[in-house]
Order: structure tokens, then sequence, then C-alpha cells
């Protein structure tokens, strides 16, 4: 198990990445943000969305 691996809610990763709860809930719906359900909260697997958002911009690629 990665002890690095750090779940947030999409309102403290959305201040942890600078991008807006909407953007990221849309991408949640859209199945584009790695992470899981706990109940009906949705936590994100940050190291993971960070390293993605990375990957899209690189590639100059667009989440939305």
């Amino acid at each position: 198990m990665d002890n690095n691996v750090t779940y947030m809610s999409i309102k403290q990763t959305a201040q942890k990445t600078g991008i807006a709860e909407s953007c990221i809930r849309k991408l949640v719906k859209d199945g584009g943000v790695p992470g899981v359900y706990v109940g009906v909260k949705y936590m994100v697997n940050v190291p993971l969305f960070i390293e993605q958002l990375n990957k899209t911009s690189q590639k100059g690629g667009v989440l939305v």
C-alpha cells in the first residue's frame, strides 16, 4: 500500500490545485478524476490527479 496517497474532498482538491470546484465536479461526473466515493462524498486521489494534470498540460491537451 502506498502511504503517499492523499485523498481529499473536491473542495480541498480545488484549493490545493487552483482548479474551480465546478470544473472538478464536472470531471468527476465524466469519469476524469481518479478517486473513490465514500458514502455520497467523492474523495480525490490528489497525487494521481496532479500527475494526470501534468501529463495533460505537457501534451497541450484540454481536460474539459
